[in-house]
């Protein structure tokens, strides 16, 4: 279990640092005060020695930096909003990466609910921008979290209130959600889904947006994560299936999936086989397949024969036969030949497919050879469907002979579709003495499927 405070920040931000890379900048001034009490701008951290933050030879202690330059901004035991606006600028102004994110943690331990807006609003105006250099929005979302902690009602509403203001205004682009702000509004719902699980999901629940869910679901389940495996597994299972359409479950089976894996292959294999509901155990079998695969995969394809009759795994062992079979597709089928059902139809579909863009005629040959299956049948599509453009005749000759009647009426029209955009004439005269039905017809002709969003195959069409 990871602790829910916000101590560990000191630690998580230090740490986080080496992600912010080093700027050298010359010179600076010293952390003290000037005679009559004011703030004055940060030194260069090169020239204060570590032993700052260590007992002195006289037996007192004398403070770390980052604890005397918070120490000049608190009153009563609290920093307020116009000193916590002056101290992120301040720290903002600092070119040590180590010591600032230092600094920062020591403000996070101090944010309250009346001074964390405004810690927000001076954070992203002085921030440097990027993954290198002083600060970004890696800062943000760090400061959000603790955020969402402290106040996840109130960050959430002013964190809306910030993202409409910025709606058209915001110049980094590319962020996805309202205002450029939904990594920081997932940052604050999973500080709060760590402090408080039901309330973050409650506040999920009522968000009418789809897209706006999504971006908040992975909020509320990473904070989830910090709380236990168990509770985050019970959040997604109560997530309903609306029109069988469980994308999201799986999505974070595979984030669920992702934390199983740090605590090692044998945690995450047997945490897969506590899974009892088919759909989240295909999420959680597919990303710790695509995991485990990286490192060995003969042995990742052995462990997944344990699953060969089970249909959750049809996915898993497509992404595996998608990635063997770029090298070596005999061996995929010779090992999918150890599976059954839709796991080893999946397996001849991948092997195949790729194996007719390397090698259309080799493929072919072995195509050839297989007896009528079920697998033979997936095969057989996924060879059609690879060589439609360059041999749309030979394409057609093999669709015809898919024993399954709805599998091969799909491949026909999904050939004679390639074929009719290649070459229309050719096509319509095909079409004219194929005896399809109208509604196939209508398909061919008047389907205008975008190539380059179809995520069904790999390779230039697209891939898995």
């Amino acid at each position: 279990m990871k602790n829910a405070t916000l101590v560990p920040l000191l630690a998580v931000t230090a740490a986080s640092a080496f992600g912010l890379g080093w700027m050298v900048r010359p010179s600076g001034d010293d952390l003290s005060q000037d005679a009559g009490g004011k703030k004055k701008s940060m030194m260069n951290a090169g020239e204060r020695s570590v032993s700052k933050g260590m007992r002195g030879g006289g037996g007192g202690v004398e403070l770390r930096p980052e604890d005397e330059f918070v120490a000049r901004f608190l009153t009563g035991g609290k920093i307020s909003s116009a000193d916590m606006q002056a101290a992120i600028k301040e720290m903002s102004e600092v070119n040590d990466p180590l010591l600032r994110q230092k600094m920062l943690a020591a403000l996070l331990e101090n944010l309250t609910a009346d001074n964390a807006k405004d810690a927000f609003l001076a954070l992203r105006e002085n921030r440097s921008g990027g993954s290198f250099g002083r600060g970004g929005d890696n800062e943000l979302r760090l400061l959000a979290n603790a955020w969402g902690r402290i106040d996840g009602v109130g960050a959430m509403a002013a964190l809306k209130e910030i993202a409409e203001a910025s709606e058209g205004n915001d110049r980094r682009g590319g962020r996805g959600g309202p205002g450029g702000l939904a990594s920081e509004m997932m940052g604050a719902l999973s500080g709060w889904a760590t402090v408080d699980g039901a309330a973050a999901t409650a506040y999920l629940d009522a968000i009418e947006d789809d897209r706006q869910k999504g971006y908040a679901g992975f909020g509320v389940i990473q904070g989830l994560l910090v709380t236990g495996v168990d509770e985050a597994m019970a959040f997604v299972q109560g997530l309903p299936k609306e029109g069988g359409n469980n994308r999201a479950q799986e999505m974070y089976m595979g984030m669920i999936a992702g934390e199983m894996l740090e605590q090692g292959d044998d945690a995450a294999k047997s945490w897969v086989d506590s899974v009892a509901d088919p759909d989240l155990k295909s999420g959680a079998l597919t990303r710790v397949t695509m995991e485990l695969m990286q490192d060995d995969r003969e042995a990742t394809a052995e462990w997944l024969v344990n699953y060969g009759d089970d249909d959750a795994a049809a996915r898993a062992v497509g992404r595996l036969a998608d990635s063997w079979s770029r090298e070596d597709p005999e061996a995929v089928l010779e090992w999918a030949d150890q599976l059954s059902g839709k796991t080893k139809a999946e397996a001849y579909e991948e092997a195949m497919e790729t194996w007719a863009r390397e090698d259309p005629t080799a493929a072919g040959e072995y195509l050839g050879n297989l007896a009528a299956s079920p697998e033979r049948d997936s095969a057989t599509e996924a060879y059609a469907t690879r060589i439609s453009r360059e041999d749309p005749v030979a394409a057609m000759e093999w669709a015809g002979t898919i024993a399954n009647e709805e599998m091969r009426q799909d491949t026909v029209v999904e050939v004679a579709q390639d074929w009719y955009r290649s070459d229309k004439a050719a096509a319509e005269a095909w079409i004219a003495t194929s005896g399809l039905p109208e509604e196939s017809v209508q398909q061919i002709t008047e389907q205008q499927r975008d190539r380059g969003g179809d995520f069904g195959r790999g390779g230039p069409r697209g891939g898995r």
